[in-house]
């Protein structure tokens, strides 16, 4: 074999022996998803990242955390590029749900006062425009019928309110919260009404692979035992979050 050759052979077998860019360590769990405030802060704080801690550290795992938008971080769970994301209300194809949550709570709807005088609850919201976040809702969470649009952003969705484009802004009530905060010119609060119209859980997701349901069963076992343990409850009350009722028992 001449010397380029060899060159070129044992280039291969270098490359092929790398890992891949995220790929874990040797007891270390990758979590993905994209930055929500009090839940999967970039500086390591929230409850999704505290209750991921919490839970693999019993077995002694160290949890990694990457921040990438919800589409990516889904797909590099189904690839084996990441373990976890954090967190659907939803499984899709070749993942799966932790049957136990990590948060519940209602949603809601941000509208113009004036677009419903009457409000009679979330029956009021038949063949409205409503508009949300990319993937985060769907027709399938209202029990009448809806039109809806989606934005990138929850600054997007709130100008469709505002510019009577859309109805009502649908969203997590902490989130539209945020949005009305930074939103620029500052809203008047006599204009807007802020209404539940919805209630779900949102669980991690894991790979349909060996290694993604033996993650799924730690969290499901380490949730519980943490609860059973009163170590739980603590956690969500440092995050001012309700517990889910799962746990409540």
């Amino acid at each position: 074999m001449t010397r380029p050759r060899l060159h070129a052979l044992l280039l291969t077998v270098f490359l092929f022996a790398l890992p891949p860019a995220f790929s874990a360590l040797a007891g270390e769990v990758i979590t993905v998803s994209p930055y929500w405030k009090g839940f999967t802060g970039p500086d390591g704080q929230g409850l999704y990242h505290e209750l991921m801690h919490a839970v693999f550290s019993r077995r002694g795992d160290t949890v990694r955390h990457l921040e990438v938008p919800a589409k990516r971080g889904l797909l590099m769970v189904r690839e084996g590029q990441a373990d976890i994301y954090t967190c659907q209300t939803k499984a899709e194809d070749g993942l799966e749900l932790a049957r136990v949550p990590m948060y519940e709570g209602e949603f809601h709807a941000l509208f113009l006062s004036r677009t419903f005088p009457h409000w009679s609850g979330v029956t009021s919201l038949e063949n409205k425009r409503l508009v949300w976040r990319l993937g985060y809702y769907s027709p399938d969470d209202f029990p009448v019928p809806v039109q809806f649009d989606e934005t990138m952003t929850g600054t997007e969705a709130l100008k469709r309110v505002v510019r009577e484009s859309s109805d009502c802004y649908i969203d997590d009530y902490h989130l539209i919260t945020e949005t009305v905060n930074a939103y620029q010119p500052p809203l008047d609060a006599i204009n807007y009404r802020i209404e539940s119209v919805g209630f779900r859980q949102y669980a991690p997701v894991f790979a349909t692979s060996p290694r993604g349901r033996e993650l799924r069963d730690a969290f499901e076992q380490g949730m519980r035992a943490l609860a059973e343990q009163g170590k739980l409850l603590p956690i969500y009350e440092k995050w001012k979050l309700p517990m889910p009722r799962a746990y409540q028992r």
